[in-house]
């Protein structure tokens, strides 16, 4: 006779706020982007993104003179760190799109999607425009619209 087993769950796939240690609580979050995310951040997101740290600098449209700068103050701007709340807003959209699969989502991220006029999302963290488009079309494709 064989014994029970007790069901475990496999692990829950941690969302990308939860790897980053940053809170997942609009109002906590708008008041760190306010005050300038620490620069650390940028190299654990790269890592967690998979990405390297000259590919996520290059999407942020940081130039190399601003971002040593930015390490003798320890702090982005508000400006900067809008753009990298954008960058970890569209991953974690994207891994949702994934079903979890956030080597997939970054993946897509990097790749050129007809939807977008040939663009990478990832080149298309610049404006706030250009993310909501991303978004948008994160948001057709969850519920099957793909025009």
């Amino acid at each position: 006779m064989t014994a029970i087993r007790k069901f475990v769950p496999a692990d829950t796939p941690t969302d990308i706020w939860t790897e980053l240690k940053l809170p997942n609580e609009d109002a906590k979050i708008r008041a760190i982007v306010n005050s300038g995310f620490r620069v650390e951040l940028l190299s654990h997101a790269a890592k967690v993104l998979g990405l390297s740290f000259a590919a996520v600098v290059s999407a942020l449209g940081i130039a190399s003179t601003t971002l040593a700068r930015r390490r003798k103050q320890g702090r982005f701007n508000r400006e900067e760190s809008d753009r990298i709340y954008r960058l970890i807003e569209m991953t974690n959209r994207a891994t949702g799109l994934f079903e979890g699969d956030k080597k997939s989502a970054v993946r897509w991220m990097q790749s050129s999607i007809p939807a977008l006029g040939q663009k990478k999302p990832i080149d298309m963290l610049q404006t706030s425009a250009d993310t909501l488009a991303v978004l948008k079309l994160i948001t057709r494709l969850e519920f099957g619209v793909h025009s």
